[in-house]
């Protein structure tokens, strides 16, 4: 049994992480200090017992570290995802992971909307810090509790932007040719920014002319055929043939690896200011996507399909019917009416002739 005594206090050695650990039970009753012994070996055993110093011990800096590199990395988002948790590391690399306070969160919130950073983009930070705490002490057991993540009420889940025609054309004008590219790819197939970076070949068949992603590639786990447009068939098929690399991937960079994300959004910026639209960011090309097959007639059903959406409920967020659209919509069903009338008329007439 791993119980000694130091004077009248019984004291209990066991090993936690590989290391030998030495804890005062508080108690000069051996039966009482055995009982405290075995529940501490108990929780050990069912990753439910941590240090109670790692909290004061750990910095945040080290939790980012082991984040990054055992879980972060692992997501296919991650490319998209990395400038939040740079930031977070920049502000609360310092500070213990005990230090980490609903107050001290607080003024990081507080920091970011004075540059002028939208709550939407605040709470995507959050969701990262939520679960990166919640790691540290369901997985890791570095602190006790984890210190609340208040999500920013105001933001704007329901935000709406696609382009028409129109601008989309003039935006394309203002692109360099590889983001070019890449941009036509989103919006004529709905692929997210990190499906479309890490695009590779093997998952492209130009004779049959769709895109296949397994479900590991997925937001929502499952498998996913996008059928390819003219205009996206047109831009694969001659960088195929451009294609002077071993490299596996569809969009690459010099060294033969895919563009990284922030490359993206700052020429994106970049073209959008050229043409000079504002409100609008690269993942609402997959709203164009949405929009334009919606306002060309295809139905919610299928178009969820199309988007890897389980249900249309969020397909309703990324379709948008202009009002011109729904007039068209109005238009058609008169004149289904006005046409029925008509021959319902003329059927009329002819039976009256007949009779007479």
């Amino acid at each position: 049994m791993g119980l000694y005594k130091r004077g009248l206090v019984w004291w209990m050695r066991f090993t936690y992480k590989g290391q030998q650990v030495r804890k005062s039970t508080e108690t000069t009753d051996k039966k009482l200090a055995e009982k405290i012994y075995y529940k501490v070996v108990n929780q050990i055993a069912e990753r439910k017992w941590f240090d109670v110093d790692e909290g004061n011990k750990r910095t945040f800096a080290e939790l980012a570290e082991k984040y990054e590199t055992q879980v972060f990395r692992e997501l296919k988002s991650w490319r998209c995802s990395i400038s939040y948790l740079n930031q977070l590391k920049g502000f609360f690399g310092k500070y213990k992971l005990n230090e980490i306070t609903p107050a001290l969160i607080d003024d990081f919130k507080q920091m970011r909307k004075k540059q002028g950073v939208k709550p939407a983009t605040i709470n995507r930070q959050f969701k990262i810090l939520r679960r990166m705490l919640n790691l540290a002490r369901n997985r890791w057991q570095w602190i006790k509790e984890t210190p609340i993540v208040e999500m920013e009420q105001n933001a704007d889940t329901k935000r709406v932007r696609h382009l028409s025609f129109e601008e989309f054309n003039k935006l394309l004008n203002c692109c360099e040719s590889w983001l070019r590219d890449i941009v036509i790819i989103a919006a004529w197939t709905g692929l997210r920014k990190g499906n479309i970076l890490n695009l590779k070949w093997n998952q492209v068949d130009l004779l049959s002319r769709v895109i296949l992603l397994n479900g590991e590639e997925t937001k929502n786990k499952e498998d996913l055929r996008i059928p390819i447009a003219s205009h996206a068939y047109h831009v694969l098929e001659v960088t195929m043939k451009k294609n002077d690399s071993k490299s596996p991937y569809v969009f690459y960079d010099n060294n033969g690896i895919p563009f990284k994300a922030g490359r993206i959004q700052l020429n994106f910026k970049k073209a959008l200011k050229c043409v000079e639209i504002e409100d609008f960011r690269f993942h609402d090309l997959r709203h164009c996507f949405a929009s334009w097959h919606r306002q060309s007639g295809v139905d919610l059903d299928t178009l969820a399909e199309l988007m890897g959406h389980k249900d249309t409920r969020m397909t309703r967020r990324y379709a948008h019917i202009t009002p011109v659209h729904l007039r068209k919509a109005v238009d058609l069903l008169e004149k289904s009416y006005s046409e029925y009338s008509t021959n319902l008329a003329q059927s009329n007439v002819a039976m009256a002739t007949q009779t007479a």
